[in-house]
């Protein structure tokens, strides 16, 4: 039989669902296990040998089937686990544990997540967590089987934990996947098993273990085959180690990675390319007292999949979320090339106007870009590290106002980023949570755009008109001053204005009510005008109705804002009597 790589899993769901806990749970049992470097979470990553895995799960998986070699879990801050971490071809893990409170059920990041799974068409399985908190349960002794420990907690404990169950599969179904409890599939193909855990207790762990190690072998065996091509591994972060200097945290995915060997990868200014000076492994060891101090484990070489840190020349430029690739031949050199000068620019569908990605690593670059698009936001610009001066001014260059905003993905803004000139204009959203992001930049631009079409309508003469009030001639020119009513929209003083036969009447100067001068006057306002350039008698009589005159490309901005049914309808009104006089085009 061809022998299989350790499959990479990887953990998402919502906020404070439980997923630290989780995962703190089975790096736990693998210490409990005694194996000393199972634990790597220094490095992003929880290594679970066959052994360990066998031990966990005793009972529950033969040894004779068990063919893989252990698991590898991704282990990324915050609730980047799984859409920021990309490999070439798509994301990094091959499984993911979808985390899910049994209390709360299915939740805003619940979903965005299920989304992210989708689009990726990764396999995944439910962690139905907390299940100690539901009413009823009774704490095991020991070690316990899960279906044992719903049977020591009683019949109304059963029930309570079916609804919740239930009620999680009812919204995975309204998401576009049918699920149950694990134990109740009989065809993983077509449903989602959902495992009750208790991550406190450890009850489910074993029966979660085992479920996922029976998906890779089952479903990802192609995927898993050990691979003799070139090694490629996605760069988590650079750091310093103490007594090692500049290192790389990696996640090695395919193939096998030696000291020496030559490897290019993904540079913040473009490809690079380096050797390999060591390899290493965070390894447990033990103090006298018994506590526990961190050590370097050196190795010559490593295989897929396994995280580790890489020393190599320069590899303090490397950029997290990008691709590292072996270079065994000469002539494989620029193919290595070129395929990273594509992996270092996962954004190139920019538009002229739209708002600019910043992120801290390729694939959350990637993933925020993919969020953009589905929500049909433009995009101007993207690049990984912190919101800079350059980004600040290349975002206050955009022809759109409520396109003049930055959506920064986990990572800070620079203390001189914003000049103080721009920030009234220029927006900055940070966040590490992607839907979030856009429901700010949705809420900014909606406000944005309120704020626009008021300053637009106090700068730009807007549509309106009134009629003359009999009997109100209070002078006849020099200006006139005549009491009016006005139709529609909102009459301001300083337009021009418009009579009926489309010719230009003269300047409203004023507008009073009462002796006070008011600003503007809204539809059904009666009050006085007073109209420079007009003649009662010659140039307007009583009566007449008079329209704002308005520029032609005041038109064609007009009818791409927001106006009343009302202003519309003066709106071409006026085009009408323009084209009286200008011909049949005007205002088009």
């Amino acid at each position: 039989m061809e022998a299989l790589r350790q499959p990479i899993l990887s953990l998402l769901g919502h906020v404070d669902h439980g997923k630290t806990t989780l995962l703190d749970r089975i790096a736990g049992s693998v210490r409990a296990a005694g194996e000393a470097g199972g634990i790597t979470q220094h490095i992003g990553a929880v290594e679970i040998p066959k052994a360990t895995v066998l031990e966990i799960c005793r009972g529950l998986l033969p040894a004779e089937q068990f063919r893989v070699p252990g698991l590898l879990i991704v282990d990324t801050p915050g609730h980047r686990s799984f859409e920021t971490m990309r490999r070439r071809g798509g994301a990094l893990a091959d499984l993911a544990i979808l985390v899910v409170d049994s209390r709360e059920g299915v939740m805003p990041q619940t979903k965005e997540s299920v989304q992210i799974l989708k689009h990726e068409k990764t396999p995944f399985a439910v962690a139905l967590t907390k299940i100690d908190l539901l009413p009823g349960w009774r704490r095991p002794t020991g070690p316990t089987a899960l279906k044992d420990a719903i049977a020591r907690s009683g019949p109304e404990y059963l029930r309570e934990l079916d609804a919740r169950v239930y009620a999680v599969a009812e919204s995975l179904l309204e998401l576009g996947f049918s699920a149950d409890r694990f134990d109740r599939v009989s065809d993983f193909t077509r449903n989602l098993g959902i495992v009750p855990v208790s991550s406190k207790s450890g009850v489910g762990v074993p029966e979660l273990l085992g479920l996922l190690v029976g998906l890779s072998q089952r479903f990802l065996e192609s995927e898993l085959a050990r691979s003799t091509e070139r090694a490629e591994a996605t760069i988590l972060e650079r750091s310093e180690q103490k007594g090692l200097g500049p290192v790389a945290a990696v996640i090695l995915y395919r193939g096998t990675l030696r000291v020496g060997d030559e490897f290019g990868f993904t540079g913040k200014t473009g490809p690079r390319e380096s050797r390999v000076r060591g390899i290493y492994r965070p390894s447990a060891a033990r103090k006298a007292r018994g506590s526990r101090t961190t050590r370097m484990e050196s190795l010559t070489e490593v295989r897929a999949a396994a995280g580790v840190y890489l020393s190599a020349p320069g590899v303090e430029e490397a950029l997290p979320g990008g691709l590292l690739k072996v270079i065994h031949r000469p002539e494989d050199r620029e193919e290595v090339r070129q395929l990273l000068a594509v992996e270092s620019h996962p954004v190139s569908d920019f538009a002229e106007s739209g708002v600019q990605l910043a992120a801290d690593t390729l694939g959350g670059l990637e993933a925020l870009a993919f969020e953009c698009r589905e929500s049909k936001i433009p995009i101007h610009g993207a690049e990984v590290g912190p919101v800079s001066r350059p980004m600040i001014l290349r975002t206050a260059s955009v022809k759109d106002p409520i396109h003049r905003a930055v959506l920064a993905f986990n990572v800070p803004v620079l203390i001189d980023a914003v000049p103080p000139g721009l920030a009234a204009s220029v927006r900055v959203l940070r966040g590490d949570v992607m839907y979030r992001l856009l429901e700010e930049y949705g809420t900014w631009k909606e406000e944005r755009t309120k704020e626009l079409a008021e300053q637009m309508r106090e700068e730009v003469a807007h549509p309106a008109k009134f009629t003359v009030l009999p009997g109100f001639i209070f002078r006849t020119s020099k200006p006139a001053i005549v009491g009016i009513k006005v139709l529609a929209g909102t009459l301001r003083p300083g337009v021009r204005l418009l009579r009926q036969d489309g010719s230009e009447l003269g300047l409203l100067k004023s507008l009073q009510r009462e002796g006070t001068s008011v600003k503007e006057a809204e539809a059904g306002a009666e009050l006085a005008a007073s109209i420079d350039g007009a003649v009662v008698h010659r140039t307007l009589e009583e009566g007449d109705t008079v329209y704002v005159s308005l520029a032609e490309n005041a038109v064609r901005t007009l009818r791409a804002s927001p106006l009343s049914d009302a202003e519309r309808t003066v709106l071409e009104e006026v085009v009408r009597l323009r084209r009286l006089s200008h011909g049949p085009f005007w205002g088009q």
